[in-house]
């Protein structure tokens, strides 16, 4: 059990933050996750709040979803932003309620059925067979719009021989969320941005420490919400946890001219005696693509672990259980396992 001091939600003193392990049924089934609640320092009375509620909850939803291939939030609002539809054009055409579509992005469950209904949709091939149903329901001009539409989808769609006959793999949505990901997409401009922001604000920065910086603000977010930022996929090596394609992400960066990269005139890798690679920004950061909880993440991950070095970061990052019991087999660190328990960073 961990609990923190931090200022109680109570008006006359202060609470206990704890979190502890526990399980809940869901549907039927059993998940395993960490409790969030308050308890008061007098009465010793337990409580949540709306914000812990749904911290608690989102760790429930987020594993059903993957468990049973759910479509996540986010990602259907990206099939319905793909189609170019709004949550009621999209709701019709799925047979859906009115406000079904829009309560599923805003976080709501699907049913068993409706999950199915849109994981089917996620295919252009099968929704253009759904639209075509639904064609007297959509206005002549509507329905050609959306059948050109999809019809380009499909025909960008990789085509490729297999024993002398064209095979055609329909695009998909990007890869599921899962506890590697902390339960979001990846999101290329987010880790992009976050880069900027750290090579912008803190001098000499070198590879090292970055995606140390990069692993607490994924992880301290998920810690707090359920949620990483960038949706990175971390693993445990030698100085440390690292985003598992970081060399692919900081190089696509610079063939996008938001970073410039050269070889450091006199530094060379302790390891291999190779000359280190610096990155320099082109650019500033924009932070307006992240939220609200996102931006206070990044603020409070540069004040408390910006100004050490990167000795002293590479350090306290071997402190973290999701390091040590990764690092023999370089192996993947799972968000829902191991957030709740960093040290190096407070639970507020």
């Amino acid at each position: 059990m961990i609990q923190t001091r931090i200022p109680s939600p109570l008006a006359d003193g202060y609470a206990l933050l704890r979190q502890e392990p526990d399980t809940q049924a869901f549907r039927k089934e059993e998940f395993s996750y960490m409790y969030h609640c308050y308890e008061c320092q007098v009465t010793q009375e337990r409580f949540t709040t709306p914000e812990l509620d749904n911290l608690n909850t989102a760790q429930i939803y987020n594993q059903y979803r993957e468990k049973h291939q759910f479509l996540f939030p986010e990602q259907i609002a990206q099939l319905r932003e793909r189609y170019g539809l709004t949550a009621a054009r999209l709701a019709l055409l799925l047979d859906f309620g009115p406000n079904q579509l829009s309560n599923y992005e805003a976080g709501e469950m699907p049913s068993a059925s409706n999950a199915k209904i849109l994981r089917l949709a996620s295919d252009p091939v099968t929704f253009l067979s759904i639209v075509r149903d639904k064609k007297d329901e959509l206005r002549p001009n509507e329905y050609e719009k959306l059948r050109r539409l999809l019809d380009t989808l499909i025909d960008e769609s990789q085509v490729r021989r297999v024993g002398g006959l064209i095979v055609r793999s329909t695009p998909q949505l990007e890869s599921d969320p899962d506890q590697f990901t902390g339960y979001v997409v990846p999101d290329a401009e987010k880790f992009a941005e976050l880069v900027l922001f750290f090579f912008q604000h803190i001098d000499n920065l070198f590879k090292v420490k970055l995606l140390k910086l990069l692993f607490y603000c994924d992880f301290q977010h998920y810690r707090l919400t359920a949620h990483a930022i960038t949706g990175q996929r971390y693993r445990a090596i030698q100085h440390g946890p690292v985003p598992q394609e970081y060399g692919q992400r900081l190089q696509e960066m610079v063939q996008q001219d938001l970073l410039a990269a050269s070889f450091h005139e006199s530094l060379v890798q302790s390891d291999n005696g190779s000359p280190v690679l610096v990155y320099k920004p082109k650019r500033k950061a924009n932070l307006d693509i992240f939220s609200a909880s996102e931006r206070e993440v990044i603020e409070l991950v540069y004040q408390k672990l910006g100004k050490k070095s990167r000795l002293e970061l590479e350090n306290l990052s071997h402190t973290e259980r999701a390091w040590k019991e990764n690092k023999a087999q370089n192996g993947r660190i799972s968000y829902q396992e191991y957030a709740y328990d960093l040290r190096s960073l407070p639970l507020e």
